[in-house]
């Protein structure tokens, strides 16, 4: 196993950012977290972004939750992986707090969410969904707070200026592969921005041991 030098740990962190559920597995979820904790000996941070509930969960939100993280770890410099959702939300950290996030890692990161839903959602449900101020996702209600958070205050496509390193589904039917393209696209520093395509869906189970092999290179 690979070494790295202590001097470097003692000023970075490592973060998980999960996916829109706390319990989501996109990426393997808390499998890649255990790897990197096992590569660099160190304990990954694994925030609960569904805070204060999963019915208040918003993008800003999620950002507070690092932030407290930031400040509980004596402002060190964050290596941020983050799966779907936690993938769009590093990158929307990134680009608010450019200073204090060293690389990003990201798996099927959901850029373009307005668009997305607006996808599945009709004009009369979300209607619906801003009157009631709960929408049932998965089981589980959601505030329209969410909705609102993400089309008036964060960018579908964040510019980041660290290095950023994309593993993406070519199958993936929630979060398409196009949305990682689109995101490098309309980046102002796209030689900081790998994408590797994988034959593979969402959760990418089948690309684990390549997701292990891309992040091993990039993070040392």
């Amino acid at each position: 196993m690979a070494t790295v030098n202590n001097g470097r740990l003692s000023s970075e962190i490592f973060v998980f950012l999960h996916g829109f559920t706390q319990d989501s597995n996109v990426g393997g979820g808390g499998q890649i977290a255990k790897y990197i904790a096992s590569l660099f000996e160190v304990s990954v941070e694994q925030p609960n972004l569904n805070q204060p509930s999963f019915n208040e969960f918003s993008v800003s939100n999620a950002i507070d939750v690092i932030n407290r993280l930031y400040d509980e770890k004596q402002n060190k410099q964050m290596n941020l992986i983050g799966a779907s959702m936690g993938g769009y939300i590093a990158a929307c950290y990134a680009e608010r707090y450019p200073d204090r996030v060293k690389k990003l890692f990201l798996l099927c990161p959901a850029f373009g969410l307005v668009a997305r839903w607006r996808e599945f959602l009709t004009d009369d449900d979300l209607e619906k969904w801003k009157s009631s101020g709960s929408y049932s996702y998965d089981g589980r209600q959601l505030h329209y707070s969410f909705f609102n958070d993400i089309k008036e205050k964060h960018s579908p496509y964040p510019q980041v200026s660290c290095p950023t390193s994309i593993v993406h589904g070519k199958s993936d039917q929630i979060i398409p592969i196009e949305a990682s393209r689109k995101f490098i696209q309309e980046q102002k520093t796209k030689g900081l921005i790998n994408l590797v395509e994988v034959d593979d869906d969402h959760y990418l189970t089948k690309s684990l041991s390549q997701i292990i092999q891309s992040v091993s290179q990039f993070l040392l």
